[in-house]
């Protein structure tokens, strides 16, 4: 499974979620956690024709926190309370792209990252290799389990991040294979963020 994809619900990604279905199954995946930014319309929609977790990337003051396995879309607010309504509803709280020096909106906080069920320990978006390992060196160090993914916003980024989780049917196993899980990581070519960036000047000017 990719953990981390952002479908056309997020506003900066032009991908259907048919689309990444389509893309999942010819690059070999047999599933996807979809986690638009402040929506989960898009994995809801997915879920009836392919496995798909529903996630949901939500803004907080202290930057992207990720839900997994969600019932209910998580309104956006401080971290504290995201965090408590993730796990009101049963869901996983994940750390996304943690001290990534290039992105504003990248969590800084190791006291909100302790937070976490889950750290994301490689994202193939970002851009120094140093981020990712210092997520990596952080999850290891306080004893959270690590995931990956590719937070693909394009076809081109669509498993460029996989684990092969024995169990996702819930979160309760998922959280039990999840230490176990085979892990490939890539990392996506620079021209992805010159993508984005074009389609985030069209939503201004559309």
């Amino acid at each position: 499974m990719d953990l981390h994809i952002h479908s056309k619900y997020s506003g900066h990604s032009l991908l259907k979620p048919q689309d990444i279905a389509r893309i999942a199954r010819r690059k070999g995946l047999d599933g996807v956690a979809i986690t638009d930014h402040d929506e989960i319309e898009g994995a809801v929609e997915l879920k009836t024709d392919f496995p798909t977790i529903v996630g949901e990337e939500i803004s907080s003051d202290e930057g992207d926190i990720i839900g997994l396995f969600l019932n209910e879309k998580v309104s956006e607010g401080p971290a504290l309370d995201v965090i408590d309504k993730i796990r009101s509803q049963g869901g996983l709280v994940v750390m996304p792209h943690p001290f990534d020096s290039m992105r504003r909106e990248a969590l800084r906080s190791e006291e909100i990252c302790r937070k976490g069920d889950l750290i994301e320990v490689f994202n193939s978006r970002v851009i120094r290799k140093e981020d990712n390992l210092k997520a990596r060196d952080f999850a290891r160090r306080v004893g959270l389990p690590g995931i990956v993914g590719s937070d693909a916003h394009s076809s081109m980024e669509i498993g460029r991040c996989w684990m092969d989780i024995a169990s996702a049917d819930d979160a309760s196993s998922f959280m039990r294979s999840v230490r176990s899980a085979e892990v490939h990581t890539e990392r996506s070519p620079l021209v992805v963020h010159l993508q984005t960036k074009i389609l985030n000047v069209r939503k201004v000017f559309s």
